[in-house]
């Protein structure tokens, strides 16, 4: 039964997955602020609610039984204990990387609704999400740091989660939020979602496409993450730093 449920959440996770990276491109593209943007917007961001949900989820019952949730993987390793330590690597990256999704995409709808009222984030409501990206940064740097194998994702995607937990903090606890903070803060936060799921798409989805390339397949993975930073840069030189034309 709990397998059935497992594939049936993972089938959910891909078709809406696909939905999201196929979406995300549209309120970027279109006028601000328009119908199309609010519309496609919502469909976006209640897809990628539905995904992170769904891969935190799925995360959790394998990190919680793996030989369970994968007994094929187990038996047909020649080293169970190695296996078994590839599987808790694997998941817990994508833990990290559904929680990164489902915080970037609630932060970009509370600051949108808020805008300048920071005392509304500094709720215990709101301050989970900027605690829980921090520690879970510094979990997958400690994974790193531990292991014996080259662990270059869990060094970045950690560096991510405890950059991301501060700067979310200190927009939470900013004595006086500049006019346009919370704009560049629905920008970075909607974009960062993008980068979180084309990554996991990458790295887990489509990571069979880029065993060819061995080592630098991971620049595969790293590709979202170096695009989504400049369109960060360029949408908010745009619509955060350019002058309010009169």
């Amino acid at each position: 039964m709990m397998l059935a449920i497992h594939q049936a959440m993972l089938y959910l996770h891909i078709l809406l997955g696909t939905v999201a990276l196929i979406i995300f491109w549209v309120p970027i593209a279109v006028r601000k602020g328009g119908s199309s943007h609010v519309w496609f917007g919502r469909v976006y961001v209640w897809s990628m609610y539905l995904v992170a949900t769904s891969g935190i989820l799925m995360s959790v019952m394998v990190l919680s039984h793996p030989a369970y949730f994968k007994a094929e993987l187990l038996q047909r390793a020649t080293s169970v204990p190695a296996m078994l330590q590839q599987i808790y690597y694997f998941w817990s990256m994508l833990l990290f990387l559904s929680l990164l999704t489902f915080v970037s995409v609630r932060q970009a709808m509370l600051v949108l609704k808020h805008k300048r009222n920071t005392a509304v984030f500094r709720r215990w409501s709101y301050l989970w999400m900027p605690a829980s990206l921090f520690l879970g940064g510094a979990s997958l740097i400690s994974m790193a740091i531990l292991s014996d194998d080259r662990m270059i994702l869990h060094y970045i995607f950690g560096g991510i989660g405890l950059v991301s937990g501060i700067q979310m903090s200190h927009f939470a606890y900013v004595k006086e939020a500049a006019p346009k903070r919370w704009l560049a803060e629905h920008i970075s936060s909607t974009i960062g979602s993008g980068i979180a799921v084309y990554t996991a798409f990458f790295a887990f989805g489509a990571r069979h496409w880029f065993n060819f390339l061995g080592d630098w397949q991971l620049l595969a993975w790293l590709v979202p993450g170096i695009v989504g930073t400049f369109v960060i840069f360029w949408a908010t030189n745009r619509y955060v730093a350019a002058p309010v034309r009169r």
